[in-house]
Formats: structure tokens, C-alpha cells, sequence
């Protein structure tokens, strides 16, 4: 645990942020502990003391996520976890909401869907030749 308060390190970062994306009618964030992509306190990796973040290496998924036990210790405070590309999509998304059961459940929905996003990128859209048939 810090010595800050969860709300106080939001009150400096809900504004100010390398990771914020600003837009004409909506402020994004690029935290690598947000898997909403939201700027919100609840969302935010940055302002609490469990998060959990999900992104795509080379077709793998990989969730990171904060440990709790270790908040003092930077170099034992992040917990990864790999999915290879040739797993099962519906295994992966299971696996990530059993991950996000425990942990944070408000977040258990947006993790499912952006497993879901990343799977479905990967696949290859099948494409079809078109007819030498004339129209009737």
C-alpha cells in the first residue's frame, strides 16, 4: 500500500496523464491497467490497488495484473499472464473472467469483450469469388 490515498492520486491524474488521449468530446486512456479504455476512477490502473489490463503481442493475449500483496514491491507488483494464439477463443475469454471473478467483478464484462475483440481480429475473414453468373 502507498501512503497516498487512492482518491488523492486520482484528484492529480484524472486531468493530467501521459496516458490520457483527449478528444473533442470524450477523454480516453492509454494505461496498460485499463481494459476499458475509459478515464474513470474506477477504470483507472494508475488510482487503484487492483487492476488488471489486457493486451495483444504477436497474436498472444496477455493480462497483467497489480498484486495486491506486493503493492510495496515494484518488481513483484505485476502479475502476467500469456494466452496463446492457438487456444481456444471461448477458453481464453473463460479463463479471463475466472482471472476477473475474484478480483474485480464491476471489470469482469468489459475484460470478456476486449478478449473477444483481440481473438476476433486475429482470425482471417474468409473471402468468397464472386459469381461468372450474369445477374437474372
Amino acid at each position: 500500500m502507498s501512503n497516498v490515498s487512492n482518491d488523492f492520486i486520482w484528484a492529480l491524474t484524472s486531468r493530467q496523464s501521459s496516458f490520457l488521449v483527449k478528444r473533442p468530446n470524450v477523454v480516453l486512456s492509454r494505461d496498460p491497467f485499463n481494459v476499458s479504455g475509459k478515464n474513470t476512477k474506477t477504470s483507472s490502473g494508475l488510482a487503484n490497488e487492483k487492476a488488471f489490463g489486457i493486451t495483444q503481442n504477436d497474436g498472444k493475449i496477455t493480462v497483467i495484473s497489480k498484486s495486491t500483496k506486493n503493492s510495496n514491491k515494484p518488481a513483484k507488483n505485476i502479475i502476467s499472464r500469456t494466452y496463446s494464439q492457438h487456444k481456444s477463443p471461448r477458453r481464453t475469454a473463460l479463463a479471463v473472467s475466472n482471472l476477473a471473478k475474484g478480483y474485480r467483478d464491476d471489470l469482469r464484462a468489459v475484460a470478456v469483450k476486449r478478449v473477444s475483440q483481440y481473438t476476433r481480429s486475429k482470425t482471417a475473414k474468409k473471402s468468397y469469388a464472386s459469381s461468372t453468373r450474369g445477374k437474372k
